[in-house]
């Protein structure tokens, strides 16, 4: 609650805040939860899984609003943590998709590539990337149950997340607020293919998971496949051939700034303000299908646009014109950095680097900018998957953008990665997730 850490109370949360402060930690005993700006201490009751309970806090604010004839317009944020690890979910809700997984990864990448392009989510042309090189062929899986059962554990907790948020969409019918309320809807990054492979080890940071259940049992983190994913007393993770799935048809994860990284699908939903016009890039009976780039920073512009408050300062641009049916794209570029990975989006094309150990230091101070770096170019019309690079018959694009990019990270304070010397004889594993 400090100056240097404040709590959501001290940023904005002035009607409520339920929540825990810190990332991923078990669905049954939350640490780090906050209501208000209290520490929740007291053990939770049977029963408790904390994204139901997130989802029965929206509902009650939005009563609360509803109630309040003073009201002012509402800004309601509801991050959840699902389904981010560890794999926790009610037995009888992984029960329901058992079995679903047995096709294996390939199999199952192979089909959902194939609905979104039948869906029309996304043109024939985006070919699927291939499998990752850390995720084995399916045939040489050992234990398939176990496997399927991770998977089964995941796609729990997204029902159980998209039961509770039409729980929301319920609530906001029955007070009457359903039609004039935009709600946005996105994921903070692409699927996640960390191993978490060191149980509990001292001197790991999988240690701070590896504590008691509420009934004094001890909590085994890591992937252990004799146990049985989903319980209190189980921490893991559905690794990197799982994620793979999560993020067909684009490649690597989260951490990296490739699509599989960074993309995630946005759903935008306003019944009073949302048209149609011949504008729209795809247009369906049921609503609109938009290509076009956009970055989280540009939510922030767009519900400015839309109180009517002007914005003052960021980088961020309003997509409100795209809701009132015109065609609009985003005019500036995107610049990301993570961990050492970097990459810039200008209209057709991306240019992106994936740090490698050899090179983690290229490009804030390298002179031969797209020689140092393994840059590589992709036009994103037509090869959205990146899986052919242009940068060696592109190479003034590449040099162009790549000076971009090392003007914005000069701008904004970009450090070379690691922040800190690593000790001798010690490696870099911020991009090595699946040997975490």
């Amino acid at each position: 609650g400090g100056y240097s850490h404040p709590l959501p109370t001290q940023r904005g949360f002035d009607k409520s805040y339920y929540g825990t402060l810190g990332g991923g930690g078990s669905y049954y005993q939350p640490p780090s939860l906050v209501r208000g700006d209290e520490v929740v201490k007291e053990v939770m009751p049977e029963g408790y899984y904390y994204t139901d309970a997130v989802n029965d806090e929206a509902c009650d604010v939005i009563e609360s609003i509803s109630k309040d004839v003073d009201s002012k317009p509402f800004f309601l944020y509801v991050a959840h943590c699902a389904p981010h690890w560890p794999l926790h979910a009610p037995k009888d809700e992984i029960e329901k998709y058992k079995g679903k997984y047995m096709l294996g990864w390939d199999k199952v990448r192979e089909e959902r590539h194939s609905r979104l392009i039948k869906q029309q989510l996304i043109p024939p042309t985006w070919k699927c990337s291939p499998r990752d090189e850390y995720s084995p062929c399916w045939e040489d899986v050992p234990n398939k149950e176990w496997e399927d059962a991770r998977m089964a554990t995941y796609a729990a907790q997204v029902t159980i997340m998209d039961r509770g948020i039409g729980r929301i969409l319920s609530t906001l019918r029955r007070t009457g607020m359903y039609e004039n309320t935009v709600i946005f809807f996105l994921s903070d990054n692409g699927g996640c293919a960390e191993h978490l492979k060191e149980n509990g080890e001292e001197g790991h940071w999988p240690e701070f998971y590896g504590g008691l259940t509420r009934e004094g049992q001890q909590i085994q983190v890591g992937n252990h496949d004799a146990l049985d994913p989903g319980g209190e007393a189980t921490f893991m993770s559905y690794d990197v051939s799982w994620a793979n799935v999560s993020n067909a048809p684009f490649r690597l994860f989260k951490s990296f700034v490739h699509e599989g990284g960074i993309s995630t699908p946005f759903l935008v939903h306003w019944p009073a303000g949302m048209h149609t016009t011949q504008h729209s890039e795809c247009i369906k009976s049921d609503g609109r299908i938009c290509h076009s780039q956009w970055v989280l920073m540009d939510i922030f512009a767009t519900c400015c646009d839309l109180a009517g408050v002007p914005l003052i300062d960021g980088e961020g641009e309003s997509f409100l014109p795209i809701l009132h049916g015109n065609g609009r794209k985003r005019r500036k570029p995107i610049f990301w950095e993570h961990q050492g990975n970097r990459a810039v989006r200008t209209g057709q094309w991306k240019l992106v680097y994936r740090r490698f150990d050899h090179a983690t230091e290229c490009g804030i101070h390298g002179k031969d900018y797209d020689d140092i770096c393994r840059w590589e170019l992709y036009n994103m019309d037509e090869d959205r998957t990146e899986l052919h690079n242009l940068a060696s018959t592109n190479k003034e694009q590449v040099r162009h953008m790549a000076l971009m990019w090392l003007e914005w990270a000069r701008m904004v304070g970009v450090k070379p990665w690691p922040l800190k010397p690593l000790p001798e004889g010690e490696k870099d594993w911020s991009n090595l997730p699946w040997k975490w």
